[in-house]
């Protein structure tokens, strides 16, 4: 061997970078040391956005479809107010036919009202003035026209022969003519 071989004993021996030992070292204490801080991994972040994003869309569909339904519940309410504005205008119109005085007086006429003559005015003894109307002369209305029943003019009266002459027969038939005349008060 060489002269050199005990010298290279002697130097420390160096080790490879990528393997540490533990140094132990007399001069310093040990001590406590924190545990490194851990942060959240990424798969807890992604499923975080996704559900936000799911609770987003969940609530913009709940939206639209009360949206939805509150346009169908506007649509029928509309239906339904143009229903009841024509016929309160049907109503109105109705209501002022009614109101009309040719309506008045035809209806006042079918329940035997006439119509009043001119007004004269009273003195009373208690010194009050009062208005006192006359009914006016109306014509009444003509007479319906007799007709005999076919039933009547079918069977022989137990009484009549059969001689009876045609004037006879046809003159039971002739409604009788009425005249009214009128009298001006």
């Amino acid at each position: 061997m060489s002269a050199t071989a005990p010298l290279r004993a002697a130097a420390p021996q160096r080790r490879p970078s990528g393997s540490r030992a533990p140094r132990r070292t007399p001069n310093r204490p040990l001590r406590l040391v924190e545990p490194p801080a851990t942060t959240p991994g990424r798969l807890a972040f992604v499923v975080l956005i996704g559900a936000v994003l799911g609770g987003g869309l969940v609530v913009l569909l709940l939206l639209h479809t009360l949206a939805a339904q509150d346009a169908f519940t506007l649509h029928r309410l509309q239906h339904q107010a143009a229903t009841l504005n024509d016929a309160e205008q049907e109503l109105t119109v109705a209501n002022q036919q009614a109101a009309a005085p040719s309506a008045l007086a035809r209806r006042a006429r079918a329940l035997g009202m006439v119509p009043t003559g001119p007004m004269t005015i009273e003195h009373r003894r208690n010194g009050r003035l009062v208005g006192v109307a006359t009914a006016a002369y109306v014509p009444a209305p003509p007479a319906p026209a007799v007709t005999p029943t076919p039933s009547a003019a079918a069977k022989p009266s137990p009484t009549a022969s059969p001689s009876t002459s045609p004037s006879r027969s046809t003159s039971a038939t002739r409604a009788p003519a009425h005249r009214h005349r009128s009298h001006p008060h």
